[in-house]
């Protein structure tokens, strides 16, 4: 994610809109987020002056450590927590919205300034790319193999690297040349490892039916093809299929594109399922929520040089100690 988050010793208070991102991506676009904080300043005056300045320190922001969920206000104001918590049992009792409160130890040090459309765009942008993290179970990057085949390998490493290891544990020499002897070996016994793995790998993707693997190992099948470039559309339909929504299946195409770096046969696919997918949210989602999958799909779109020099320009225009 081009957004950069780190700890800050200053604790903050976020009020999140306790509504599904696939809402927010339909109904609440920048100017209806606007729109939200209006109403709770509204009812903060009318509640006391009390309220009026304990709100008065929220602003729409970037999303927390909670998930990825815009829509965000946030403050790292010491606030009357109590009276926060009474101002939104209010906006429900009113009907202005229903919100939740969680605390908050991170603090935007990149990106487009807060409270601006191009900023909620990034927020929604960031929401996307973390859909794998928070809502089809990956916690990390590459994807696991599946098991079937994580066992296969670690049988070949056991059988092939295994053995040189074993040997140059035993053999005389020392120093330098063991060591550049014995990485020689182990990378040629490495090399027939992938070989044979990789030759299993590219079988089974074909023989096996998606219907045959559970749920949650079909995208750790899906990844593997795209790592592979053989089957992509085959288990990419398998592991889109338990999708309900378009973010997710955009997420899914994300996360793939990620696992084979944007190169080889699954590139081409993931972008016509992007465009497709984008395509088909111009009809649902509101304009901001189109153009944070545009985003998205133009990030992975750019190469990694470009990517950097996008970040470099963003610092020099933060920048404000000359």
């Amino acid at each position: 994610m081009r957004q950069l988050l780190v700890e800050c010793s200053d604790p903050g208070l976020v009020v999140t809109l306790a509504e599904e991102f696939e809402h927010v991506l339909r109904h609440v676009d920048f100017a209806r987020a606007q729109e939200l904080k209006s109403k709770l300043g509204e009812l903060a005056r009318e509640l006391g002056p009390e309220f009026e300045e304990l709100w008065q320190n929220f602003r729409v922001e970037t999303p927390n450590e909670v998930g990825y969920r815009p829509l965000n206000f946030g403050s790292r104001e010491a606030v009357d927590e109590e009276r926060l918590r009474e101002l939104l049992a209010q906006a429900k009792e009113r009907a202005i919205g229903q919100f939740e409160l969680s605390r908050t130890l991170l603090l935007p040090q990149d990106g487009p300034a807060p409270e601006t459309r191009e900023q909620y765009v990034h927020d929604l942008a960031d929401g996307i790319r973390g859909a794998p993290w928070d809502e089809l179970g990956v916690f990390q990057m590459p994807v696991n193999l599946p098991d079937q085949m994580a066992a296969h390998r670690l049988k070949l490493m056991e059988e092939y690297a295994g053995e040189v290891l074993r040997a140059r544990a035993r053999f005389p020499t020392v120093g330098h040349r063991w060591v550049r002897d014995s990485a020689e070996r182990l990378e040629k016994a490495l090399e027939e490892v992938s070989t044979r793995a990789e030759a299993v790998m590219t079988y089974e993707l074909a023989r096996l039916s998606p219907k045959d693997v559970e749920p949650e190992e079909r995208l750790r099948w899906a990844a593997l093809a795209a790592r592979l470039g053989e089957e992509v559309e085959k288990w990419y339909a398998a592991a889109e299929e338990q999708m309900s929504y378009i973010y997710q299946r955009a997420a899914l195409a994300y996360l793939l594109w990620t696992e084979c770096s944007g190169f080889g046969p699954a590139r081409s696919f993931l972008e016509k399922r992007l465009q497709a997918l984008i395509a088909e949210a111009e009809a649902v989602y509101t304009a901001d929520g189109v153009a944070a999958l545009r985003e998205v799909y133009d990030e992975l779109r750019r190469p990694p040089w470009a990517r950097l020099g996008s970040t470099r320009a963003k610092d020099e225009r933060t920048d404000t100690s000359g």
